[in-house]
């Protein structure tokens, strides 16, 4: 596996200077204030504003933090892991995974989520990976299954039961982590891939899926801005659908039985919501349990990444349910 991450992280791509200009342009105008780190998060254009739970103080007082731990030696392959200062029984880990377009975002924005969820009684190990288009496909979920090796090795220092494990992400991070709960429930996608999963399908509880993409077949006609700049740049190939792997990334195509539990949510103002409503119909048809929150005919106008505008009552209401879901699929 280690041999192939490097394949991958230094895999050169010459790709035009039309493209390389529009990703800047891209960075400097979505790139908003509202994160711990703005200067290293892109956001969507029309995505909702990045506030901090009211309680974030407290929240801080009762959330230990432990920064830049290196889980690999791939470029970017740094986590924090985020646990409650006071524990008793050893508690589920959960690996999160930032969006960005494959091409910007960060862990330190998600900083205030992970908190939250840690605050819960999970132990959150929130990552870093490359970034396209200097790295490709499919290196961020070779980094995440890296990142999930590191957790067996090292969880229990900070509590955590890795007989008890969630990934989770958002946007495009909602993609790599749907596509990890694929590898490590279908040997064949595993197989096809090359991968081993750095965990079994009894270790893995369930996938918290926000404001994602799911099936590549599709996501052209959803019209997100942009979407085909942030997927070449991910896959290298123009258009994107010409990569030879491209279905390895449509997780709708990997779906079985064994898939675990999931947590789906897209606001309704979100180019994704076509995304997430396939996902779940094909999840239903193969008996996968699933929890969803959305928000169609509200006419609430929730925008995508709204769950992380945690200073409205939907995107609190909406945690309140993602860490019901948890406590569930805990036990």
């Amino acid at each position: 596996m280690g041999a192939k991450m490097k394949h991958w992280t230094q895999k050169k791509w010459i790709i035009s200077v039309s493209l390389i200009t529009l990703l800047f342009v891209i960075a400097i105008f979505e790139e908003i204030t509202f994160s711990p780190d703005a200067s290293a998060s892109i956001q969507i254009s029309g995505s909702a504003a990045f506030s901090p739970p009211p309680d974030i103080n407290e929240i801080s007082d009762r959330v230990r933090v432990v920064k830049n731990l290196s889980y690999s030696d791939s470029t970017n392959s740094f986590l924090d892991i985020y646990h409650p200062r006071e524990t008793v029984n050893s508690m589920p880990v959960i690996l999160w995974i930032h969006g960005g377009g494959y091409v910007g975002g960060s862990k330190d924005s998600r900083q205030d989520y992970a908190m939250a969820l840690a605050d819960a009684g999970y132990v959150v190990a929130n990552i870093n990976y490359a970034l396209a288009p200097a790295s490709l496909y499919p290196g961020p979920v070779l980094q995440a299954n890296q990142a999930l090796a590191y957790m067996q090795l090292h969880a229990a220092e900070y509590g955590g039961d890795m007989n008890r494990v969630f990934v989770g992400g958002d946007s495009a991070g909602a993609q790599i982590a749907s596509q990890v709960a694929a590898l490590v429930s279908n040997v064949e996608l595993a197989k096809t891939m090359a991968i081993q999963p750095a965990i079994s399908n009894s270790q893995l509880q369930g996938a918290l899926l926000l404001c994602g993409l799911y099936n590549l077949d599709t996501v052209r006609a959803t019209a997100f801005p942009n979407i085909d700049v942030y997927l070449t740049a991910y896959t290298g190939a123009e258009p994107f659908e010409s990569l030879p792997e491209i279905d390895e990334l449509s997780t709708v195509q990997h779906v079985t039985s064994d898939f675990p539990p999931v947590f789906v949510t897209v606001g309704d103002a979100d180019p994704f919501v076509s995304q997430s409503t396939e996902l779940v119909a094909v999840l239903q048809s193969y008996d996968v349990r699933v929890s969803s929150v959305f928000f169609e005919g509200t006419q609430k106008n929730l925008k995508h990444e709204y769950q992380y505008d945690l200073s409205t009552e939907d995107a609190r209401e909406t945690l309140k349910k993602t860490l019901q879901f948890l406590f569930v699929h805990s036990k």
